[in-house]
């Protein structure tokens, strides 16, 4: 007789389990009265089948299993973990052998891609070393980094909802403060698609905004936007990140958050391009009273003094590092900008731009875009580094 079980950590009958990751499940085919003949790697007592099915998921060599109950061990068999499976070896073949339970591993495919920073912070993406970060998840071995940014190719053809999400803003205090300014969370921006097969697409996951430790002044850098395009650079979706917090005074505020709309905050971008820096008291744009780079866009910079040595965010076609300072490189890659005495713009589609004076001021967030159907974008809702989640609908 044959049977199919999903299987589940705790042997339950409701979710699968998991071999190597989160999104790769495994089914089981069971054949009574059968079993497979000299593959045997190693023999167990175990608890029942589902114990025995569990043990050869423990071990990354054991692709089916015997499994034998006699009346004298009652609840209790003997495990017999196989290297090979009818499956996977043709020259493997079941015996009928009354009492036997013959069990091999259907391997379900993930139809759940996520793409993360890969476990680096700050103003520069992750290299190829880091693609480990990738190792025994559905992406192993089918992601490459060019300057930071993942390219991925679309495994089959059908239609995809991808969900992206900003990095949030650096929290600001200062050497003599007991609280903090909150950094800006990043915007959430999600829409439906249809790709062919083998379609390339470009994903710049936004880092979160750093601390400023160097001086007292230790405001929180902008946070990265999170890009997805295909490899021309047609924008797919958008999602911008927070800016950074200031002091952890009265008269500086929290970061603002990443937008679901196209234009940043705090005298912001527009129409892709990077934020502005804005003295409230003079009424001037450019003002050296303002220590901080804006938030980069899609195609412009942040804009960042030129005489204290602080480096702006780069665009998205400029690359997307985040803002840095001679002695500080706290902007998130992504476009987040770089805070030395106020916060950092968050990046995006539009940069976040920065509104102050010399003893106040607050980072604006990132704008986003959304060129997908169904669309949903929410605003300020993600901590930490930014990612994306790509599913296939089936």
């Amino acid at each position: 007789m044959f049977h199919l079980f999903f299987f589940s950590t705790f042997f339950s009958i409701s979710t699968a389990l998991t071999r190597f990751d989160i999104t790769a499940s495994s089914f089981t085919n069971l054949y009574d009265d059968y079993v497979l003949f000299d593959y045997v790697i190693s023999s167990h007592l175990t608890q029942g089948i589902q114990a025995c099915a569990h043990l050869c998921l423990l071990q990354s060599n054991c692709l089916s299993f015997n499994f034998i109950k006699t009346l004298e061990l009652f609840e209790k068999g003997l495990c017999e973990l196989n290297r090979a499976s009818c499956r996977n070896n043709r020259n493997a073949s079941l015996t009928n052998a009354l009492g036997y339970v013959y069990g091999e591993f259907i391997d379900v495919k993930t139809n759940r891609f996520i793409f993360t920073t890969l476990g680096a912070r700050g103003k520069d993406g992750p290299t190829k070393a880091q693609l480990e970060g990738y190792k025994r998840t559905s992406l192993e071995g089918q992601v490459d980094v060019q300057q930071g940014i993942q390219f991925w190719q679309v495994p089959e053809s059908g239609t995809y909802v991808i969900e992206a999400f900003g990095a949030s803003g650096g929290n600001g205090t200062c050497q003599t403060c007991s609280g903090w300014k909150l950094g800006g969370l990043g915007a959430r921006i999600k829409g439906t698609f249809y790709f062919n097969k083998g379609t390339a697409l470009k994903i710049l996951v936004g880092r979160q905004g750093l601390l400023t430790e160097y001086f007292n002044q230790r405001p929180g850098g902008g946070g990265g936007g999170t890009f997805v395009t295909l490899v021309d650079n047609t924008i797919i979706v958008i999602a911008g990140g927070g800016g950074g917090g200031s002091l952890a005074k009265p008269s500086y505020g929290d970061g603002d958050p990443g937008q679901k709309s196209e234009n940043g905050t705090q005298y912001g971008g527009y129409g892709g391009m990077g934020g502005f820096r804005y003295q409230i008291a003079k009424k001037t744009f450019d003002s050296p009273d303002i220590k901080a780079s804006s938030g980069a866009g899609y195609m412009g910079d942040g804009d960042a003094p030129n005489n204290i040595g602080i480096t702006p965010a780069r665009s998205f076609l400029a690359g997307g590092t985040g803002g840095g300072h001679v002695a500080v490189q706290n902007g998130g890659f992504g476009g987040g900008g770089c805070a030395v005495t106020l916060g950092g713009g968050g990046g995006g589609y539009s940069g976040g731009g920065i509104t102050g004076t010399t003893t106040s001021g607050t980072a604006g967030g990132g704008g986003s875009f959304n060129s997908g159907l169904h669309q949903v974008n929410d605003a300020g809702v993600n901590k930490g580094h930014g990612k994306v989640i790509i599913t296939l609908l089936q």
